[in-house]
C-alpha cells in the first residue's frame, strides 16, 4: 500500500507540467472564444454567472449535487464493466456500492460534468430531429449554467476533504482532476464554436509547453548537481 502511495504521488508530480502546459493552452483557445464567438460566449457566461449568482443569493444544491456525484461513480463502472449494488442520496450524504473499482471511477465526479453532458446529450437529440437551431442559444445558458454548477461545487467538495481523494491519492487526484477539468473544458468550447476552436492546436501547444517545462526542469536539475559536486570538491580541497 506505501508503494502504491509514493508511486501516485511521484506521478502526481511528474503530471505538474502537463496541468500547467494543458492550462497555458486553455487559456489561448479561451481568448479565442471570447474574442469571435459573438451572442454564443454571452449566453454561456451568462449562464455560468447565473448559477453563480444563484448559489451566493440562496443555497448550495447539495442534495442534487450528490445524486449526479454518485450517479457518475455507478455510471463510469459500468462503463469498466462493473454492477452497481446499492444506491443510496441523503440530504448532504451519499453512498454507491460498486462490484469494481479503479482511479478513474473513485475521481469521474470530479472532472465529468454529469449535469452539463445531459444537457449536450439533449442538444445532439434535438439535432437528431433538425430543432437544434432554433434553442440553440439555451442550449449554449444551460451549458454554462451547469458547468459552473460542476466547478463550484467541485471546489465546495474539495473543501470537505472527499474520501474518493484521500483514498486515490491527494497530490495524484488533484493533477487528475485538474487535468481533466481543462480537456473537458476545452471539448466543451469546441462543441460551442466548433469553427473557432482548433484542438489539433491545444494538443501541439500543450505538448510542446510540456516539453519546454520538462527540458528547463532537466537544465535546473543539470545546474543544481553540477552546483553541489563543486562545493564538494572545493570543500575537499
Amino acid at each position: 500500500m506505501k508503494n502504491k502511495s509514493l508511486v501516485k504521488f511521484i506521478l502526481g508530480l511528474l503530471l505538474i507540467p502537463a496541468v500547467l502546459a494543458c492550462f497555458h493552452s486553455f487559456l489561448a483557445q479561451l481568448g479565442a472564444f471570447t474574442m469571435n464567438s459573438g451572442s454564443v460566449q454571452y449566453c454561456f457566461f451568462g449562464g455560468f454567472l447565473t448559477y453563480l449568482a444563484f448559489q451566493l443569493a440562496f443555497f448550495k444544491p447539495i442534495r442534487t449535487y450528490v445524486f449526479g456525484h454518485e450517479l457518475t461513480h455507478a455510471l463510469w463502472a459500468m462503463m469498466f464493466g462493473g454492477r452497481v449494488k446499492d444506491f443510496t442520496v441523503r440530504a448532504a450524504s451519499g453512498r454507491v456500492v460498486l462490484t469494481k473499482t479503479n482511479f478513474l471511477i473513485n475521481l469521474a465526479p470530479y472532472f465529468f460534468p454529469l449535469y452539463t453532458f445531459l444537457v449536450v446529450l439533449v442538444y445532439f437529440l434535438l439535432k437528431a430531429f433538425d430543432r437544434a437551431d432554433q434553442f440553440f442559444l439555451y442550449i449554449i445558458f444551460a451549458i454554462g449554467f451547469t458547468f459552473s454548477f460542476h466547478l463550484a461545487l467541485l471546489i465546495y467538495a474539495f473543501s470537505l476533504g472527499q474520501s474518493d481523494i484521500k483514498k486515490t491519492g491527494r497530490l495524484f487526484s488533484l493533477t487528475l482532476i485538474i487535468l481533466f477539468n481543462i480537456i473537458v473544458a476545452t471539448l466543451i468550447l469546441k462543441l460551442m464554436v466548433p469553427e473557432i476552436i482548433d484542438l489539433r492546436l491545444f494538443l501541439q501547444s500543450s505538448l510542446a509547453t510540456c516539453g519546454a517545462i520538462w527540458l528547463w526542469l532537466w537544465q535546473m536539475t543539470i545546474e543544481f548537481k553540477d552546483l553541489i559536486f563543486k562545493d564538494v570538491h572545493l570543500w575537499k580541497i
